[in-house]
């Protein structure tokens, strides 16, 4: 300890000279306010207000294309969709597939870009190249005011696709019972039959859609209509419990499912 005394003496004298002789209210007074002003030192400046940028509004291109109409259709452009349409575009102009832009603004659910393309002469039944109106594209989208829109300007309710397929099958197959029942109450034939012959109801059944069932049945489904494999709806849910029963019990002896 002798040999480190030495060594130790400055931090010592240094150490006694910077604490302070709290003797008075005056010197407690000092201290309080040096210990302020290191504080304000401390402080970071508060930033400089940013100037607030407008966005400027995007300028218009001098034509619009079919693609470009085609394209602001499904984001809802109405701008590019009004340029397009006073400049004398045809509301029907369809791409390669035959999709034109009511196909888009169904099936995004823009209803108001809808009503404008009615209104400037859109073909209201117009098919893609698998023969779906825009009612299939609403149906496809779930967007049930769309749907009612289309129906009011006389769509066709029992319109059929390469597959036979009607919009009602679509709104099963995509689970959209608000759809359905519209467009039963409309006139859809409940008991339609596609290509496989398939009505709504066996889509319901072999979907698992309990809701779809219910809806289909409580307006009057057959459960008797057979497709072409000769199997009717009831067959078909029958097929589906033997299915998971023997899944059941194939699995019913395994480690991982053992209670």
């Amino acid at each position: 300890m002798a040999d480190r005394w030495p060594a130790l003496v400055p931090q010592l004298e240094r150490f006694n000279s910077s604490r302070l002789n709290l003797e008075t209210l005056t010197d407690l007074e000092n201290l309080v306010q040096r210990r302020r002003e290191k504080r304000l030192k401390r402080r970071v400046p508060p930033r400089a207000p940013e100037s607030m940028v407008k966005p400027q509004p995007q300028a218009q291109p001098e034509s619009v294309d079919l693609e470009m109409f085609l394209k602001a259709a499904a984001e809802n452009q109405e701008a590019l969709i009004d340029k397009y349409l006073t400049d004398g575009g045809d509301p029907s102009a369809h791409d390669k597939l035959h999709r034109t832009a009511l196909h888009w603004a169904c099936l995004k659910g823009h209803g108001q870009l809808v009503n404008k393309l009615l209104e400037a002469g859109a073909a209201v039944d117009a098919r893609d190249l698998l023969d779906r109106t825009p009612v299939f594209w609403a149906c496809r989208g779930g967007h049930l005011d769309v749907l009612k829109q289309l129906l009011n300007q006389g769509a066709q309710v029992n319109a059929r696709d390469k597959i036979w397929s009607t919009p009602l099958h679509v709104a099963v197959r995509t689970r959209h019972c608000d759809c359905l029942e519209h467009l039963i109450a409309c006139g859809a034939h409940i008991d339609a039959q596609d290509k496989e012959g398939d009505t709504g109801l066996h889509e319901a059944v072999r979907l698992g859609h309990y809701k779809a069932m219910k809806v289909l049945l409580l307006y009057g489904a057959q459960l008797g209509v057979r497709n072409s494999a000769s199997v009717t709806p009831v067959e078909l849910a029958r097929d589906w419990q033997r299915g998971i029963r023997e899944a059941l019990q194939a699995h019913a002896g395994h480690p991982r499912t053992r209670s």
